[in-house]
């Protein structure tokens, strides 16, 4: 099963950036285009927005996400 919906967890798996960052991504791509509050964001149009390769970004998002040992 594929997702649809891009989350803040998806993003700092993407980029290596904080959680806070990601919240704040998702917030400026939907003041850009143009969504209310309730709306969320797809990964298709976070790839188009950034101009990532969607099967790319798909690729990343399925492959298990271990977590480190501390």
């Amino acid at each position: 099963m594929t997702k649809l919906l891009i989350y803040p967890s998806d993003i700092v798996l993407l980029t290596g950036k904080s959680e806070s960052y990601a919240r704040k991504e998702i917030q400026n791509l939907k003041t850009a285009l143009k969504k209310q509050k309730h709306q969320k964001v797809s990964i298709k149009e976070y790839c188009v927005y950034y101009d990532f390769n969607i099967d790319d970004v798909l690729g990343v998002l399925s492959k298990p996400n271990f977590e480190k040992a501390s």
